[in-house]
């Protein structure tokens, strides 16, 4: 273990590994999960036009990350997490204010950006720091939360819609994150999470950025992005272009997201006793087999459909925690919140791009075929990266 001693004592493991999972349940459960339910309602006041205020979100909450990093070590975690917080419920109640399109992407998007600045970076970054010994069970617990997110709020939030309108639902998540949240910031740590000088700490963010290992890791995890959210946008309509009835699409994709429930408890204890670099690999190559078993619900039937929400519902979980457990084992342990921050960007505004390039796969190819092989191979691709890395610690 590392003799410098801490600024602070750690706290209990599971005090703020709970806190920062409830948030990122409440936050992500009301803004991000919930996008989809009320975009329907959005288009209907808008002219058929909300889709700039998703994509003005998804940006606002990628781009955000990048600086979220180096504001941990200067301000603190609890800082950051009310600002990202209130940034969330304050955007999602000026978006149930406006009247016109620009007004509604400018609000999305200081949603979005409070919701960079308050889920998924800071909640790693202070779980990778705390409670390095049993990382892979504290990510497994903390990401679930926004699986469970998207499993419990969207359904509040179209009962909402349905018995009032979407403004009323974005006033009653903005005032539930406003009244719940704060007071489970008091469970995280204080003070920074650096322990040392910020000239130093410069030093070694401005080393790895030229390390070809962590060039490597970030090619690797957008691989991997790209390759996830290719097939996430595009499931449904795979499985129904395949002769799969709509209703049986939806419940084959929705069972293969709740999988990354067991699956990263079970990727996190492998991560913990194999190590991040061996699990993350294993992962990439169980997605690539995945993805390629979309293919199947023609040929198979309901053999490949099965085959298809095992394989890639698991594996599809499972590079986010792995790959921030491998990002730490390569880095400088002070460095680690202003690169995690800074990958997570690159790679968020890379993975946007997946839909538009499935879309124009699909039509050259005729099908989902190209696009299903493009994204396997990314896999492959990813975890060949992966397998050159060569981690400082294990």
């Amino acid at each position: 273990m590392n003799s410098t001693p801490s600024p602070l004592p750690a706290p209990p493991m599971w005090r703020p590994v709970a806190a920062l999972s409830a948030i990122t349940l409440l936050v992500q459960g009301a803004t991000l999960m919930s996008l989809g339910v009320f975009l329907p309602a959005l288009a209907a006041d808008f002219g058929g036009q909300a889709g700039s205020a998703a994509t003005a979100f998804l940006l606002a909450m990628s781009i955000v990350a990048w600086p979220v990093g180096g504001a941990l070590d200067r301000l603190g975690a609890r800082p950051v997490l009310l600002g990202g917080i209130a940034l969330s419920a304050a955007g999602l109640a000026a978006a149930s204010l406006t009247q016109d399109r620009i007004g509604l992407a400018a609000a999305m998007a200081a949603a979005g950006a409070g919701v960079g600045a308050s889920t998924i970076v800071p909640g790693i970054a202070i779980i990778t720091r705390y409670h390095a010994e049993r990382r892979g069970l504290a990510l497994a617990a903390f990401l679930g939360a926004a699986i469970v997110a998207g499993a419990a709020v969207p359904p509040l939030v179209g009962t909402a819609i349905a018995d009032a309108d979407w403004r009323v639902a974005m006033r009653l998540c903005a005032l539930t994150m406003a009244i719940a949240c704060p007071p489970l910031v008091l469970a995280v740590p204080a003070g920074r999470i650096a322990r040392d000088p910020a000239s130093r700490l410069s030093g070694a963010v401005g080393a790895a950025l030229r390390n070809g290992d962590f060039r490597r890791f970030v090619a690797a995890t957008a691989l991997l992005q790209l390759a996830i959210n290719g097939i996430l946008f595009a499931a449904v309509d795979g499985l129904m272009a395949q002769g799969l009835p709509q209703p049986d699409a939806v419940a084959a994709y929705s069972l293969a997201n709740l999988l990354s429930l067991p699956a990263l408890l079970l990727g996190g204890m492998l991560a913990d006793r194999l190590g991040a670099q061996p699990a993350l690999i294993g992962a990439a190559l169980a997605l690539a087999a995945g993805t390629v078993a979309l293919l199947g619900a023609g040929t198979m039937a309901m053999g490949g459909v099965t085959a298809f929400v095992l394989i890639w519902g698991m594996a599809s979980a499972l590079p986010g925690q792995s790959g921030s457990m491998l990002l730490a084992d390569m880095v400088e342990p002070d460095a680690f919140p202003r690169l995690l921050g800074i990958n997570t960007a690159i790679i968020g505004l890379i993975g946007a791009m997946a839909p538009v390039a499935t879309d124009r796969m699909r039509i050259a190819g005729g099908g989902y075929g190209l696009p299903v092989l493009v994204y396997a191979g990314l896999a492959l691709l990813a975890a060949a990266l992966v397998a050159l890395i060569r981690p400082r610690t294990r």
